[in-house]
This record gives structure tokens, sequence and C-alpha cells, in this order.
């Protein structure tokens, strides 16, 4: 184990690049020092923002279980307020970081030159003023605007990150947004929740039609209700055509949300099938449980309508839960936060640290400038009777992205856990699964830990997209007519768009141990050499071990242990998609006892 003195000696090898754009120049590490960040924060507590973000960039990180020295230490501090338990101050001791007196002094040396790579401005607790809608008036616009000057005095931009959502008022958070744009300032922001861990492991594919969808939160209406809309946010961005922005939003409170309910402006059964992933579950007539809810109610452009509701003294959770068009049951997650540890704030400082060594936001800033404007509206909506306030200011339209920077997809925290291994089948139920069904509408069942079909065609299919990777599963196919049994487990699927083809475009690999042309094994219908697998030593009825290594274009099989196909697709024509388990015939049973996969780096 290196010292940190040491890790930062060696650390100063690193370089970034100077990039020029018209107006300021963006600067993103220099040589020959160190990447290193300024920290604007409003106070600096034991589990503060301040200490559970910022801490990061001091005292290290870790993702899941490793523990890693910050690869960005902190210059300097700027702290607004020092309540009696404040920590900067012995840790600037024990770091060697200074606590200076200005944000322009946190970012600029004494030539007036950009000394940073990146700004994080933390305007979360201490001692401000409560306006009358309820709103805590933390000075993130002055942090932002501070920052701004001092870019202005050097000429130059870093990236900026702002905690949380941009602004109480909606004015204040469209203005930082403009300037940020204007300046070309690589700007990110938001909540922790969208880069936690999900329990069980939900990310719905870009482009999913969604009908409905809601998230449930606790605490404060502002300070927590923020969270609870950017779990909502993160997830129904990825519908189909991307976000298109909001026309209208409304607070319900109390009697109102439950009225609401009932005459079906959300649905209960998805809320019931979000409230299963709490931990305990919640079940029975939870209405009762809790008679002082409040809603925020949201009218996206699109025709899209989604629901946050804020449920205290019934959950003590965040979850999410979602009806994708087609499919038989929702979808639902809880977002785990890692507590008392804040292991989930360990994956937002290594986002913010990717963004600082790229010069590149890693997601669009625009959920967070969306939920900004949707909270600040919902908070209105509440002051002033509750009414229906429309949004024409709202119509932001964007774009998700796909990253791993969250800790469900991050390679270095999977692969902490049972040595890459995740449990694609849980033993228990669908979760983590698709169910489409077409000729004779298939049964899907768990019993006794053994997943089955029967009934026709169809298939399971997860929500999550995997490109290099091992896959191992345990198979028992046959036929209830005394036919052969007939099943596959298709890698690398696209989306079903063209429902006149069985099954959607992707590599299949057979399990048939009858079929002379693609016996079990088989990279189906390939044709190309090493496709076709011999004849297995595997038997209908039989439970047999089927296990796919896929890197690249190189497509690897092997059946109860032995080789099966080793082949290459010259078109390399299926680089990433879905897995999906495969019934095929109406007579035909398959089951799956084991399903599991690891990623390649």
């Amino acid at each position: 184990m290196i010292s940190r003195r040491d890790f930062v000696k060696r650390a100063s090898t690193l370089a970034g690049a100077a990039l020029a754009t018209d107006g300021l120049q963006q600067v993103f590490g220099a040589e020959p020092r160190p990447l290193r960040v300024a920290a604007i924060v409003t106070e600096y507590r034991p589990w503060s923002h301040a200490d559970v973000l910022v801490g990061k960039f001091i005292q290290g990180l870790k993702l899941d279980i490793t523990p890693h020295w910050s690869s960005i230490p902190l210059r300097a501090l700027y702290v607004d307020q020092f309540p009696e338990t404040d920590m900067s101050r012995s840790l600037s001791r024990q770091y060697g970081f200074p606590i200076v007196s200005s944000i322009e002094e946190a970012i600029l040396d004494e030539r007036g030159q950009l000394a940073v790579d990146g700004v994080v401005l933390v305007g979360e607790h201490g001692k401000y003023p409560e306006n009358e809608r309820g709103q805590q008036l933390y000075p993130r616009r002055r942090f932002f605007e501070e920052t701004l000057k001092a870019f202005q005095k050097a000429g130059r931009v870093v990236p900026v990150f702002n905690d949380k959502h941009l602004a109480a008022r909606w004015e204040d958070g469209k203005w930082m947004y403009e300037q940020a744009r204007a300046m070309k300032i690589p700007f990110m922001a938001g909540s922790s929740l969208p880069l936690a861990w999900r329990k069980p492991w939900l990310e719905i594919p870009i482009d999913t039609p969604l009908e409905a969808a809601l998230s449930v939160g606790h605490g404060g209406l502002e300070a927590y209700g923020f969270h609870a809309l950017e779990t909502l946010q993160c997830m129904i961005e990825r519908r189909r055509g991307g976000e298109a922005g909001v026309v209208a939003v409304q607070c319900l409170e109390n009697d109102a949300v439950w009225d609401a309910m009932r005459s079906g402006r959300f649905s209960r059964e998805l809320l019931a099938s979000a409230l299963s992933r709490h931990d305990p579950p919640i079940a029975g007539d939870f209405e009762q449980r809790c008679p002082k809810p409040a809603a925020f109610f949201i009218e996206y452009a699109d025709g899209f309508r989604a629901t946050c509701l804020m449920l205290n003294g019934l959950v003590r959770q965040f979850l999410f839960a979602a009806r994708l068009r087609d499919d038989t049951s929702p979808v639902s997650t809880q977002f785990w936060l890692q507590e008392p540890t804040f292991g989930h704030f360990d994956y937002l400082a290594n986002a913010i640290m990717t963004m600082v060594r790229t010069g590149v936001a890693p997601y669009p800033v625009e959920r967070t400038v969306l939920t900004t404007g949707i909270l600040s509206t919902a908070m209105d909506s509440r002051f002033e009777g509750h009414r229906r306030i429309e949004t024409p200011d709202l119509r932001i339209a964007y774009r998700p992205t796909d990253h791993n920077l969250g800790a469900g997809r991050h390679p270095e925290a999977t692969n902490a856990r049972h040595e890459g291994w995740v449990e694609l089948f849980n033993g228990k139920n669908l979760d983590g699964w698709r169910e489409n069904r077409f000729a004779h509408e298939p049964r899907w069942a768990v019993t006794d830990g053994v997943l089955s079909a029967r009934g026709g065609q169809g298939y399971l299919a997860t929500l999550e997209e995997f490109d290099n990777f091992e896959l191992f599963a345990e198979v028992r196919i046959f036929d209830t007519a005394g036919g052969r049994g007939n099943s596959g487990i298709y890698i690398r699927c696209q989306p079903h768009v063209d429902r006149k083809q069985e099954f959607p475009p992707g590599y299949e690999v057979q399990c048939d141990h009858n079929d002379g042309r693609n016996y079990s094994g088989s990279i189906y219908n390939l044709g190309v050499p090493g496709a076709s697998a011999p004849k297995p030593r595997a038997h209908d009825s039989e439970w047999f071990t089927l296990r796919i290594l896929a890197r690249d274009g190189h497509l690897q099989s092997w059946v109860n242990g032995e080789p099966a196909a080793d082949c290459r697709d010259p078109q390399n024509r299926y680089t990433r998609g879905y897995i999906l388990l495969q019934q095929h015939h109406r007579t035909g049973v398959v089951e799956f006892r084991q399903v599991r996969i690891r990623r390649l780096t």
C-alpha cells in the first residue's frame, strides 16, 4: 500500500489536453501537476453532503468493497458556515489543503489563473432562510455565479458539478443552465440515487415503450422529494423517443392522493409492485397506514404521465415501478442506499471524477434541470391550493445515455461480488426478465427453484444489454407429445421491432440434442466454420450445462463441459444486446435451474 503522498507524487505524471472553444477556453488537466478540484460547500459536518461527497476527494472512496485513494485530490475548500461540529478545519490540518476565504481563491491561483481542473458545488445543509413555499434557500445560485466570475477572470472554464437540484426556484435553476450552455461549461448535477445499487437490478432499455410509471419516496417534501423525482426521471427518460419535456405539474396531499388513485390517475397495482420491493415488503391496505401522503403528478409533452409519491410513515426507502408495453406484469425495484456507509455517494464521486478527467458529463444535466423545474412547480402548486400548473419552460428535450458508472453496471463493483457472477435467475420469480408471448401463450413459472416454460412459442428477455460476457446455465428440455425437446439461449439480441419474426435478431445458442444440423451448443444457422456443434452426450429429460463465451466477434460454447461451438461471425453483426430464454414447441417444456453471467473487460 503506497502512501497518499507517494500516490499524489506519482499522479503528477498525468496530463490533460487544453481544448479551445469559441469565447472562453476549456482546460482539463495541465502538465505537470496532477488533476485537482475545488470544493465549495455550505457546511462540513458529520453526515453532511460535504462529508459524504467531498470526503471522497479528500479521504478516498470505495467501489463496493475496494478502497482507493482519490485520483483527483482537493486543492482548496471554501466553507460558507462553520457549525460547532465542523470537520473541515481538522481535515485541512490532516490532509494539507487550505480552507480559503472566497470562492475565487479556491479556483484561481495568485496570478488569477485557473488552478483546478474541476469545481464541486455542495449547497446543502446549514442555516439558511426558508421561503413561504417551504423551500430552503441554499446559496446554490450564488456559488455558481461566483464560480462563473472566476472563470471569466481566468478566461477559461473547467467542469462543474452541482449537488442535488440546481436551485429552489426554477428561475435561478434556469439561469444557471443557460449560463453553463452559453459559456460551454461541462456541467453535471443531481442526486446520488440514479447511481445506487438496485434491488433487484433493473435498467429499462433505451427506447422501450412505457405505459405508466411511478416512484415512491419519504422525508421532507422538497429535500427528499427531489431524490424521489430523480429516481423516477432516470428511469422514464429511457422511454421510446427519449425525454420530451414536461407540460404540467400538480401537487396533491392527504385524502386527495388516495382519491386520485381510486379514480385511476395512478395505478394501485403499480404502487403495490413498488411497495413489494421495500425491505420489509409492504402489502395489504397501505392507504390506511399512510393518512398524509403527498404526490407530484407530472404530464409530459409526448403524452406520457408519471407520479412521484411521498409516503411518510409507510416507507423508508426509494422505490420505482413501471408498466412496459406488451409485458404481462410490472417491473419494479428498490434504489438501495448503502447507509450508514453512504456507498451510493462513492459512485457519484466517481462519476464526477470521470467528468473532470474527460471534460464531458457522463449523463445529461438536463435530467436535473427538468427535475429542478418539476420540484419548484410542485411546491408552487402546493402553495397555491394544489392547482395544476402548466410549464411551458419545461419543454426540455434530451436523449439519455448508457454508461457503466452506476453501482449495478460498474465492472469493478460487480466483479468484487461473487467473482463477477450475477444471477440472472434468482430461483424465486421472474425478477429482471421481460415476458413476451407468441403462439399459444406459453406459461412461465418458478417452482422449487426451477424456472420452466410450456405451452407455445415465446421468450423471457433480460432488461439489460451485454456485450462481452461469460454465461452459465443448467437446462433441461423434453416434449410431452413424444417429440424432441427444443429451446435455446439467445445472446446479444436486438429489440423485437418486427413482430412478424418469431424471435428478435441475435445469435441463438441451440438447445436441441437431436437437430442434426444444429445440435445443442451450436450457434444456430450461422453458417460459418465451427458454428455447428457435434452431437452431445446429453439427452432429453436430463439436466445438462451450457456455457457460453462471447468476446467481440468470437463465440464459443460448451455442453456438459465439452467443447461445442467455436467460431467467428465475419460480419460481427451483433456486438451488444439482451439475453433471451426461448420456449419453442407447443408441446415442449424447457427448464432452467441456474442462469448466471459475468462481464468480461
